[in-house]
């Protein structure tokens, strides 16, 4: 028994290097280039150009081909390039509407091309427990779509110094969310204290043009907002001051009933404010 035991540990290094030999004369190269065309592949200088200038550019034919060369100096655009291209582009997003209400849709229409970048579902999220009652969920819902972080409660300045029904003034609007005695930096509202007045734009990106009365989808996309759906509350089907001014003494305001963007109220008149932030 002993000598076997030792003619065991003395094989036990001659297998090994044998087997090592044995890996070692393998090829790690393909036997020969994929046979389907599917295979075919943009560069990344493709997905860049179609990025950055929207030039479509035809996929590669035939199947995958090994590059003749690395690319050089100037000719190539890295990862990082790309994502940089990604994060700081703002494709044009579909209107939400799929209908002409309450009829369908005509050739040739919005509703029924629905052309743009098509909405994420779900197109909002609820940054919390959504099965929590309402008043311990937390105060912030982001737009899968923009990357935006609006605040869930539409109507902020109700019920408070600056305001009892929600509707102020645009320079009272800034106040109600930087016045640091009130509900929104002042409150830390949502754990985060730079909430600003949104610009027109970034009102403009909320709205789902199908419906009316408030044109605002639910959390999916895909239904009309109710209270009941979310994921917002207190949204009202009338005007919401934007940050965006036009002249000296106009501001817009965008009405959330009928979509309608007016050239632009005096900073004096009375909307409802809707702070927004930008989710790091």
């Amino acid at each position: 028994m002993k000598n076997k035991l030792q003619m065991v540990v003395l094989l036990a290094p001659v297998v090994g290097l044998f087997l090592a030999g044995q890996a070692g004369a393998g090829n790690l190269d393909a036997p020969a280039a994929p046979a389907s065309s599917n295979s075919a592949m943009w560069t990344l200088e493709d997905i860049y150009n179609k990025l950055n200038t929207r030039t479509n550019v035809s996929r590669r034919t035939g199947g995958f081909m090994e590059p003749t060369g690395g690319p050089t100096n100037g000719t190539m655009h890295t990862l990082n390039d790309i994502m940089t291209l990604v994060t700081n582009r703002a494709p044009v997003a579909k209107t939400g509407q799929t209908q002409t209400v309450p009829y369908a849709a005509p050739a040739g229409s919005d509703g029924n091309l629905r052309k743009g970048v098509a909405w994420p579902n779900p197109r909002f999220t609820v940054l919390g427990d959504t099965n929590a009652p309402v008043d311990v969920r937390t105060n912030c819902v982001r737009d899968n779509l923009t990357g935006l972080m609006w605040a869930r409660n539409a109507n902020l300045a109700q019920g408070t110094a600056w305001s009892v029904s929600g509707t102020c003034t645009w320079w009272t609007a800034i106040n109600v969310i930087t016045n640091s005695a009130g509900p929104v930096n002042g409150a830390n509202y949502g754990g985060y204290s730079d909430w600003r007045l949104p610009t027109v734009r970034e009102l403009l990106s909320l709205l789902a043009w199908q419906y009316f009365n408030p044109a605002l989808s639910d959390g999916t996309g895909k239904n009309q907002w109710t209270e009941a759906r979310g994921p917002f509350t207190g949204v009202r089907s009338s005007g919401y001051w934007s940050s965006t001014q036009m002249g000296y003494l106009d501001s817009k305001v965008v009405h959330f009933g009928y979509c309608e963007v007016p050239s632009g109220y005096q900073t004096y008149a009375y909307y409802y404010v809707w702070p927004v932030r930008v989710e790091e």
